[in-house]
């Protein structure tokens, strides 16, 4: 189940894909960053992201290890997903994020 403050900072901000009473599923980002940062921590570096209207496309296809390490944990994978198996829609929320956060 997901937590509403972190559901605030990644999924809210982020994720083209949010959407209310979904807190059951949660998608590898979400996941690998609520494991790894307290709500403090994440708040701070969430903050210090630039959020624009279309940050899903600056997003680099290229980077495998990134996707593997957070689609592998994916709940949605069951339904599929168009970033993950072949890159032609957006990548979640935590992914972005997590993305930003390693170029940052």
């Amino acid at each position: 189940m997901k937590e509403n403050d972190y559901v605030n900072i990644v999924c809210r901000p982020f994720c083209s894909f949010y959407k209310e009473g979904k807190e059951e599923i949660q998608c590898g980002g979400y996941k690998l960053l609520k494991d790894q940062f307290t709500l403090s921590e994440l708040k701070i570096l969430a903050a210090q992201i630039e959020k624009t209207k279309d940050i899903s496309r600056q997003i680099p296809t290229k980077n495998k290890n990134l996707a593997d390490l957070i689609c592998s944990q994916c709940d949605f994978l069951i339904d599929g997903c168009d970033y993950s198996e072949n890159r032609s829609g957006p990548p979640c929320g935590g992914y972005i994020l997590i993305n930003e956060l390693t170029h940052h």
